[in-house]
């Protein structure tokens, strides 16, 4: 199984325009050590993706999935989560989460959607929710939730 490890960081959206620039708290996805977004921009060919802030990735992956089943992970460069957003399916079994299907919409969210093929990606349950509750956690001891 895969381990998931939602890293404390920041990133500077806009950062080749001064006037828009501004470096925000992200959490950064690794899977088994690797930036996944990391390599998502080489898998894709996309160089403007972006980890989302703390709260916005919490939201995803704690309960937004159970609504939608397809959720966002990371979005455009220029600080606004909807454009250009890169999705995955997330599916909850008994032992086990599982992230498959990415897909990204270009041009905003009435652009057209490229799939990406992706081998199902297979957390433990368990292992997954604990590393949930620490950023929680993390975004709380900083400050970081409404």
């Amino acid at each position: 199984m895969t381990k998931l490890t939602l890293q404390p960081g920041t990133f500077t959206y806009n950062k080749d325009d001064d006037d828009l620039a501004r470096t925000v708290p992200v959490a950064h996805i690794l899977l088994d050590g690797k930036d996944f977004i990391r390599q998502i921009r080489t898998w894709t060919h996309d160089k403007h993706l972006s980890p989302l802030e703390p709260d916005i990735l919490y939201d995803m992956l704690h309960h937004e999935w159970k609504d939608h089943s397809n959720v966002f992970l990371a979005g455009c460069d220029c600080g606004q989560p909807l454009c250009d957003p890169l999705y995955v399916h997330i599916e909850e079994k008994k032992y086990t989460m599982t992230w498959s299907r990415l897909s990204m919409l270009e041009d905003g969210i009435n652009g057209r959607t490229k799939l990406f093929r992706m081998n199902p990606i297979i957390f433990d349950k368990t292992a997954y929710f604990a590393e949930l509750a620490a950023m929680k956690r993390w975004m709380v001891e900083n400050n970081l939730t409404e």
